[in-house]
This record gives C-alpha cells, structure tokens and sequence, in this order.
C-alpha cells in the first residue's frame, strides 16, 4: 500500500461497533436496537448489520472452482411441436441464451429430435432436457441424444449436456439401477453428460424455512450416493455426474446466502465419503413459482433482484421465469426476451460475472450463510438418524 492510500486510511479513525450501535440507538429514538433484530427462523435471528468486533472468522471465498463468477444464460422451451420449438431455441440462441432447458411433455423419436435440435450447435452451448410427461425413458433419451452428437461427427466429450432425471420424485419405486447403469454409459462414451439432477424446489417453502429445504436438498444427495454405492459406483464418479436445482424467493439475502451455504454443505457431506477435495457440482437456479405476481410488471421489475441474488450466490446457471408465468399462459416473445436481457444486463453491463464469490467479505452475508450452514447441518444429521431422506417424516 502506497503512502497516500496509508494516510487515507488513518484519517479514518476506527469505530466499535458499540458506538455504531449508540448512534442508531439515538437515531431510533427511544426504540430498541433489538427491535431491529430478524427472526427468520428459530434460534435463527439476525442484527441489521454486523462489525469485526463480532469476532466472526470470514469464510475463504466459495468459489465452486471458478475463477469468475460466470453462469450460464438459461432459458426453458416446452417442447409439444418440435418444429416450432426449434424455432423458439434459435430465437433464444440468437437473444444470447447459451444454456436452452428443453423441456419434452412427450415422448420424441430420433427424428423428432433431429427436428427439434436443427441448426443448433453443441459444441457452443449446454445442452439440458427433462421429461415432463407419464411415459418417460432416460435412457432412451441419452441414447438418442448420443446418436445425434456423433452424427454430426462431434466428440462427445466436449459437450455439455445434462438430463432432469431425479427417481425420488419421478417414480414411486426409484430406479436406482437404471440410474447407476446411465452414470456408467456416460462416463464411458459421453463423460460431460449429467444424468442425475437433485431437485430441490419441492423443499422451497419461503426465506423462513431455509434451513430445512437445505438439509432435505443434502440429504437426498447424501441418499442418492449411498444407494449408487451399493450398485458399485464410487461417490467421486456419482459427483462427476450430478447437478443441483434450487428454486429462488424473492428473499434477496437469504438466496444468496442459500446457495453459498449448499455448496458448503455438500462439501461437507462428499468430505463424509472421504472426498476432501472433489469438484462442485454445478448449481441451476430456477424462481420459484411461489415467488411470482399475478401483476406481471412486478416479475419483470422483481426478476432483477431475483437473478441477482442467484448469481452473487454462485449459481452456475439460470433460467429467469418469463414475467407471465404465473398467469399459466403460454410466454410471449416479449416476455421470453425480457427475462433473458436481465441476464444480459447483469453481465454485460453490471460485471457481475468479473469477481468469484462477491459476497465474500460482507460482514452479514457470511453471518447468514454461517447460520443456514450449520442449522442446516444439524438437521441433516436429525434426517440422517432416522434412516436419511427416503425414511423420512419430516420436522
């Protein structure tokens, strides 16, 4: 530090926060200073602002491996007419979505697919399906996905693909073999590809449940690799294969702390299978259906706050709502756009994307992130005693 800036800084002098905590008590004139408090949850209560006189150690920055903070541009595309949505892809590709979420509400041949995939190149985007409909087949799926890549003569291996396949919520009897033998099949021939997404938005139920919608979130994971382990895949290889969907609130802090404290968590949980130093699972933020209006200029205002809590949490990709959605109308082209330019504008002109993990450092944030982290973790282990996720009844 040069000697200016070192002077800048001693012109300042240090205040404790016992005397911030005078001056707002003066400000509020005669009102409480612990009435400013939050109780967002049980033993969970946040002051409105935190000091380094609270002696909280700060978290080295959560990074999930990257060395910025770049997310992918999400956009879903229902998927009825494969020719039309085809259409509405190239659209998006073209309006600077790289990361489409094909979403098929039936089943589509080789052929279909063919259509639906026309003109998009693989090697430039990632590449994200999910079955909607009663007669789902994963496996058929990869197998016709895989067929089309190597028809166009591209290495596999340099595509980024994944599949909203999840048996704790698609079927009543989960078929854990049938996912133990995709993780094999794409290891083998297609080893970018992640069969295997742990759905997370059936725990959102608002800011002031966080905690348990991250303990569930944990220990579905933590499920899902102790039944592939007893198919014979080591939970290393599991991970390569997995991503995380979490839903987003309208609660601007505690989305962001949300996502900080998943990545901790899980690390923790992969640090149980002896995997110190494993790769982050990709996180892919979705809003949560619950968070919107029936007033559709207060998603599109409130979708900017909304994303930005997903990507200062380290959300790996997004996919905005368009602002009609709750009306249950098909997404105009206006709205489909204007959800995808709050992306664009959070990247091109806000550099949100320049700094990994922004919220490091915020007194705050990492409080927040701390306390979500560690309720969390205790109620994980509550879940884990009686018999994990599959065995259990709830809080």
């Amino acid at each position: 530090m040069d000697r200016e800036a070192t002077y800048l800084f001693e012109a300042f002098p240090e205040i404790s926060k016992a005397q911030w905590i005078e001056q707002v008590s003066k400000d509020l004139k005669g009102k409480a200073y612990s009435d400013l408090f939050w109780h967002l949850e049980s033993n969970l209560i946040l002051e409105p602002f935190y000091h380094p006189d609270d002696g909280d150690s700060l978290h080295a920055p959560i990074t999930g491996g990257k060395h910025f903070n770049d997310w992918e541009v999400g956009e879903a595309i229902d998927v009825t007419d494969a020719a039309k949505a085809n259409t509405e892809a190239i659209e998006a590709l073209m309006g600077g979505v790289n990361a489409p979420l094909f979403a098929l509400k039936k089943s589509f041949d080789g052929a279909e697919l063919q259509r639906l995939l026309h003109r998009i190149e693989p090697e430039y985007v990632s590449l994200h399906f999910g079955e909607y409909h009663t007669d789902k087949d994963p496996v058929a799926l990869f197998e016709r996905l895989l067929e089309w890549v190597t028809s166009l003569g591209k290495n596999p291996a340099a595509i980024k693909a994944s599949l909203d396949f999840d048996p704790f919520f698609d079927w009543s009897e989960p078929p854990i073999a049938m996912l133990a033998g995709l993780i094999r099949r794409c290891e083998a021939d297609w080893s970018s590809f992640k069969p295997l997404q742990i759905n997370t938005g059936r725990f959102y139920a608002g800011a002031e449940a966080t905690s348990d919608e991250l303990a569930l979130s944990i220990a579905k994971g933590s499920d899902y690799l102790a039944l592939l382990g007893e198919e014979g895949l080591a939970p290393e290889l599991v991970n390569r294969h997995l991503q995380f969907a979490v839903d987003i609130g309208s609660s601007y802090f505690v989305q962001i702390a949300k996502i900080r404290a998943l990545h901790l968590l899980w690390a923790n949980v992969l640090s149980g299978y002896g995997l110190n130093n494993a790769p982050a699972v990709p996180i892919v933020a979705h809003f949560a259906k619950e968070s919107q209006d029936e007033n559709v200029h207060t998603n599109m205002i409130r979708a900017a706050t909304q994303a930005m809590s997903a990507i200062l949490g380290g959300a790996d990709r997004l996919y905005v709502l368009p602002a009609g959605a709750s009306l249950e109308e098909e997404a105009t082209p206006f709205h489909r756009r204007i959800a995808r330019n709050v992306q664009h504008l959070l990247q091109l002109e806000s550099h949100l994307g320049y700094v990994a993990d922004p919220a490091a450092g915020s007194y705050y944030l990492e409080r927040l992130t701390t306390q979500l982290a560690e309720k969390a973790w205790v109620k994980f282990q509550e879940i884990e005693n009686n018999g994990g996720y599959l065995s259990f009844k709830g809080f």
